[in-house]
């Protein structure tokens, strides 16, 4: 069910995509991105990024757990043909461990680090991935609306597989997710909506056009300095599918920055 779901919202969201040397959206950073369509200086990269994650523990004020994440991404997808792709253009895995503490009933403190490694297919190159991350979530609000104020700071760098390329930047997010005080229920699934804003400052500029490499063409680089998110998304009261490889939201949002924007589909909490 979770995969099915997957194909019919990249069916009737995705866009065209560029095929390239250069890579529209560094696929290195996909599951730090997060899913979307990403469209830089006329250019786009469907991007699906599948957040499997397994808990050891749930119980104490301390727990850990794997991260799992998988992204794929796509090329040459053409909306108004209704076409699946020919093939996926880029895959990306980079397994780590979290650790999460409950400091007060409000504060939540969470922590990771991943090391993965990430492959283009259409030029047969691949990167070494590693990123580090520890955010504190604020539980707030009225019954009606339950909120939450996440503060993250986390780094993240790819290396080239055997060839010149590289890239790091570091990150400041800060975000406030608030629920709606409604319940719908669908194909027995109860869910409740919610809303969320949410703004990234990078400490160092973030390339999304092509690696780095001494041969780039720098006129082909967009960078970010900061980005702007908004959406919404709908939060099951349970997990749909598997609890290791289920969905716990769906949403949809908008990020927007200088010579940059993305919609971007949500499978997890947002923010």
């Amino acid at each position: 069910m979770k995969y099915s779901l997957l194909i019919f919202l990249l069916i009737f969201t995705a866009l065209p995509t560029l095929a390239d040397e250069a890579e529209p959206v560094h696929y290195a950073y996909a599951n730090y991105l997060g899913s979307g369509i990403y469209r830089t200086t006329g250019q786009n990269a469907s991007l699906i990024s599948i957040p499997f994650s397994y808990n050891f523990d749930d119980e104490g004020k301390t727990t850990y757990g794997l991260r799992l994440p998988v992204s794929v991404g796509f090329f040459d997808f053409d909306l108004p043909d209704l076409e699946l792709p020919d093939e996926v253009g880029t895959i990306t895995f980079t397994p780590g461990i979290a650790v999460n503490h409950q400091y007060t009933e409000n504060w939540l403190f969470e922590s990771y680090f991943d090391a993965g490694y990430g492959r283009n297919l259409t030029t047969n190159r691949g990167v070494k991935i590693s990123s580090a991350g520890f955010s504190a979530l604020y539980h707030f609000g009225s019954p009606d609306y339950d909120s939450i104020w996440a503060n993250r700071i986390y780094y993240a760098r790819y290396d080239g597989n055997g060839y010149d390329a590289k890239d790091a930047y570091a990150a400041v997010h800060l975000g406030i997710d608030t629920g709606l005080p409604l319940q719908y229920t669908i194909l027995g699934y109860q869910f409740q909506p919610r809303v969320f804003a949410t703004v990234f400052w990078y400490f160092t500029e973030v390339n999304f056009i092509s690696p780095r490499t001494n041969s780039a063409d720098e006129d082909n680089n967009v960078t970010l300095t900061n980005s702007l998110e908004f959406g919404f998304t709908l939060k099951f009261s349970e997990t749909i599918g598997y609890s290791w490889a289920g969905i716990d939201r769906l949403g949809l949002s908008y990020r927007y920055s200088k010579n940059f924007s993305a919609f971007r589909l949500l499978f997890s909490f947002p923010i």
